[in-house]
């Protein structure tokens, strides 16, 4: 059985990477991306649009959005759109784009297009009030203060080991003492909470653990014995708990502006953890998923859901069961990478999502 298992495993990674592989090199070979037929002429773009929204508006496969985008040479970042931008759709030199109006139409449009400039005159925008992906406010928790980071490392960092009060729950304001190895007095430092478990689902091996930060304190004292006084500066919704982490405070950076793209990753995936959830996801959900730095995923990858097919029984076959094929259910867009989990956005879902569904970079054709 095991050798079996293997033969299976590793022919679904041929399957995946191969297909990966095939997508990205007749990238350039495939027809234009199909355009909606009701898909307008122009469009105001208002706030509380999203890129996502608005290339669903336009297109059958959004994720293909830049390969009709009429850039910018003169602007930093071409890509950027902004409430009260019209967007119009032309027929450039055989090609249909969507650019920006400038007030000239589409001959604008073809303007901007063909205008050489020189690297050092490109204008720098601002992406300040720009159209987000996805709705931020969905993501800003998983991006301001989760983190995962290796569980071995965090049992060796210093705990909460109480406070001046002696209370069992303390915040903004109070000095708390931690113990272990000696902070640097003067040294703003995270409390984080030890949260989520992650496992690999096909070989059990722990690949990460979720935490949330929940203070941070200035380092004001260190004793012999290694307890070191905090006072604690800020507060992020949660209490300090005995047992807390403390540790430098981690910046995962994130890109300011990310653009959904088909993921360049070098295996499928699938839906680890729905969070703040226990069942299933839908469109506004969002979800951990076993493809990191790793495995290639980067802010932006978009990702299809693909939901095994049903056990049917065959009753032409003496009721031999028959597994369908597996369905594309919905589409997911990674914001927020680590080495081996990231955390995705689900941008539209046919069904409900649940932990085990299949995940492939978006097919091309």
């Amino acid at each position: 059985m095991k050798v079996k298992h293997c033969g299976l495993a590793k022919a679904a990674f041929l399957s995946v990477l191969s297909g990966v592989l095939l997508m990205s090199a007749a990238h350039a070979n495939n027809p234009p991306p199909t355009i909606k037929a009701d898909a307008p002429n122009r469009y105001i773009v208002k706030k509380g649009d999203t890129l996502w929204d608005i290339s669903g508006r336009y297109l059958d496969s959004p994720w293909r959005w830049k390969e009709i985008w009429a850039t910018n040479k003169q602007i930093k970042n071409p890509n950027l759109i902004y409430p009260n931008d019209i967007l119009i759709l032309c027929v450039i030199k055989g090609k249909t784009l969507i650019g920006v109006d400038t007030g000239e139409g589409c001959a604008g449009v073809e303007k901007q297009l063909s205008t050489n400039v020189a690297v050092n005159t490109v204008a720098v925008t601002s992406t300040l009030n720009s159209i987000p992906a996805i709705p931020m406010s969905a993501i800003q928790h998983w991006l301001d203060k989760t983190l995962i980071v290796n569980p071995k490392d965090f049992d060796t960092t210093p705990y909460i080991l109480a406070s001046k009060k002696r209370n069992l729950i303390t915040g903004s304001g109070d000095k708390v003492y931690a113990k272990g190895i000696p902070l640097i007095v003067g040294q703003r430092y995270g409390v984080y909470r030890k949260g989520e478990l992650y496992v690999e689902p096909k070989t059990n091996k722990i690949i990460g653990l979720e935490v949330t930060q929940v203070a941070t304190g200035l380092v004001t004292a260190t004793e012999s014995n290694g307890v070191t006084s905090l006072q604690l500066t800020d507060s992020y919704g949660k209490e300090v708990r005995e047992g807390d982490r403390v540790f430098v405070e981690l910046d995962n950076a994130i890109p300011p502006v990310f653009y959904p793209t088909p993921a360049t990753v070098n295996r499928g995936g699938m839906i680890v953890r729905v969070m703040d959830s226990i069942s299933s996801a839908a469109r506004g959900s969002v979800v951990a998923i076993n493809l990191g730095r790793n495995q290639g995923a980067k802010p932006g990858a978009v990702l299809t859901v693909y939901q095994k097919g049903p056990l049917v029984r065959d009753v032409f076959d003496n009721d031999m069961p028959v597994r369908l094929p597996s369905e594309p259910t919905g589409m997911v867009m990674v914001f927020n990478t680590f080495d081996d989990i990231s955390y995705a956005y689900v941008l539209n879902s046919e069904l409900p999502l649940r932990v085990g569904d299949q995940l492939l970079p978006p097919p091309y054709l």
